[in-house]
Parts: C-alpha cells; structure tokens; sequence
C-alpha cells in the first residue's frame, strides 16, 4: 500500500478507535457522564430566549432536506471543475455516515437519565448526533470536491458550519456534547476512507516510474 493510501487509512482506524473508546466511555465511566452532563448543563439557553431561537433556526440547517440541497450544490460544484469522482466520493460520505450514525443511534441507544438536567434532556437515542454528523459530512464533502487553490476557504466554511450546528445543538439540549464529537467522528472517519479510496484510483492509474520501467526491462532483458 503507498504511503499516501496508507495515511488515511490509519486516520480513519484513529477515527473508529476514539468512536468506540468514546462510547464505552460515556456509557461505563462514572466521571466522564457526570462531565458530560455538567458541560451540557453549562452551555443550554433559556427556552423563552432570542438565543433559543437562533440556536434553532442553525440546528435546523442540518436537516434531511437541507442537507440534500447543500449536497447537490456541492456535487454541482464539483461538476463544474471537472472533478466528478470527488463528486461520487462526496455522495459516499454524506451518505455512509448519515447511514451509519442512524444505525448506531438504534444499536447503542442507551438511557443517560440526569436528574440535576431536569425536564428537558436528550433521549436515549442521542448518540451520535445526527446534526452533528450531517454538518460535518458536508463539510467533509465540501473540501473533497474543492481544488488545491480553494481547499483552505472550503475548510473554514465547513468549520465554521460545524461548529454553528453542533453548538446550537447543544444549546438547544437536544445532546450531550460527547454525542457531537461522536458525529464528527464518524463523518471524519467516512472522508479518511473516500480520500484513502480516491488516493488508491490515483496510484493506480498512474504511469509507471521510468526509471522502475527501466529496471523491470533490464532485469527481463
């Protein structure tokens, strides 16, 4: 395997790896769900506040629907530079990690029940978040399908995103903050595996090294 295949490929090993480190941690630890609870307990907003309903209006951005449009400008994007297979490869991850945080939120539901939290608290169906890998699957997508020239705005627009919903999520009480990470973790590992995929399309569609041809020529001679 090339050293470029091999980079994402370790990434996206990392990913899985802190993904379930996260979850038998936020589910057995003691400490860490009292953490989790007193972070979350800290950054929600009064319901009857101007910043609930931003908040609101941002987590809703990352919606099925959306989602689906910002995919397709992104795809649109892609087609327009000529980069179709990054195009392809921005559809995988969007859809691979929505897929597989839906079907983790089922496998993994798990009550965290806190009675300091109150009324209002998040199911036991919140890990991962679902906002939270939407947004950072299109962000993923998003600086896939961008060129060289344009990859450090691409990246910033998609922080920025991430960070808005995944905030706003929070805020809104709809989840703890170790279920945002575990969403970004899961859009992160699904773009590590697309760019290990599309760096292996690359390397072997590449011409042979002249001077390994010339190698393998004598060697046959």
């Amino acid at each position: 395997m090339a050293k470029s295949v091999k980079a994402p490929v370790a990434a996206w090993f990392a990913c899985a790896c802190g993904l379930v480190l996260l979850a038998v941690a936020i589910y057995k630890v003691g400490l860490v769900e009292r953490l989790d609870a007193d972070l979350l307990q800290r950054l929600v907003v009064r319901r009857d506040s101007g910043t609930f309903t931003v908040a609101d209006a941002f987590a809703h951005m990352a919606d099925p629907l959306p989602l689906i449009v910002m995919l397709t400008a992104v795809c649109g994007l892609a087609a327009s530079l000529g980069r179709r297979r990054e195009a392809v490869a921005a559809v995988v991850v969007v859809a691979g990690a929505n897929l597989t945080t839906q079907v983790l939120k089922v496998l993994l539901a798990h009550p965290r029940y806190q009675p300091f939290l109150g009324e209002h608290q998040p199911w036991s169906t919140a890990f991962p978040s679902g906002h939270a890998t939407a947004a950072a699957s299109i962000a993923v997508a998003l600086l896939l399908v961008a060129p060289v020239r344009l990859r450090e705005i691409a990246g910033l627009l998609g922080m920025a995103f991430v960070a808005v919903v995944s905030g706003s999520v929070v805020a809104l009480e709809w989840h703890y903050p170790s279920d945002v990470v575990g969403g970004i973790l899961i859009a992160a590992g699904w773009g590590f595996a697309a760019l290990a995929g599309l760096r292996a399309v690359r390397q072997l569609q590449r011409p042979p090294d002249t001077q390994e041809s010339r190698r393998l020529a004598i060697s046959v001679k």
